[in-house]
């Protein structure tokens, strides 16, 4: 949804002003330099911190009757994990693809964050990463909604330790991605 409003706003304004071409990137959940740079990053933060009991990936999520209209953001999002969890050879059970940021009374996509931290802590899961890939930057959703908000949430509910891994931000692999999508 906000992909598509950018791209409207854009084409508004190029009827207006002359601009030089625009080409849209329209997808890269699975390039391997982004793969690689969400890897590396979880294992930068595990080597740093320690490794926790599970992982959750947690993405931006959408109102279920957009995925019955034929968005594919939701297989995205697992196409993003596939590949994140084939890099650092994890099994199932170690990590957990959810969907955060609903609101209002329609049904999104599921599971959601925090029902999972949750149940996690309820089901005495302690110590539990949390990164959230559909972001580029971390902003106040990532640092407030996930960061804080979740993380008081597990704890609530008998978690004991709750690490928030960056989105990949101006780190060396996230521009490099960037450049290569540009360039390419």
């Amino acid at each position: 949804t906000t992909t598509a409003s950018v791209k409207d706003k854009l084409q508004e304004i190029q009827k207006n002003i002359k601009l030089p071409p625009v080409k849209f990137i329209r997808e890269y959940h699975d390039h391997p330099d982004y793969i690689k740079a969400l890897a590396n990053s979880i294992s930068q933060h595990w080597s740093e911190n320690g490794r926790a009991e599970k992982l959750i990936f947690s993405f931006h999520g959408i109102p279920e009757k957009y995925v019955q209209q034929g968005d594919i953001y939701p297989e995205q999002c697992y196409g993003t994990v596939r590949g994140v969890v084939a890099v650092l050879g994890l099994k199932s059970g170690e990590y957990e693809t959810t969907f955060q940021s609903r609101f209002g009374p329609t049904q999104w996509v599921k599971p959601y964050t925090d029902e999972t931290l949750i149940n996690w802590a309820k089901l005495g899961t302690k110590h539990v990463d949390v990164i959230s890939p559909a972001f580029a930057a971390d902003c106040l959703e990532t640092l407030e909604e996930l960061k804080i908000t979740n993380r008081d949430l597990f704890f609530e509910h008998g978690g004991e330790k709750f690490d928030y891994i960056s989105a990949l931000n101006e780190s060396d692999e996230h521009i490099e991605l960037l450049r290569n999508l540009i360039e390419n």
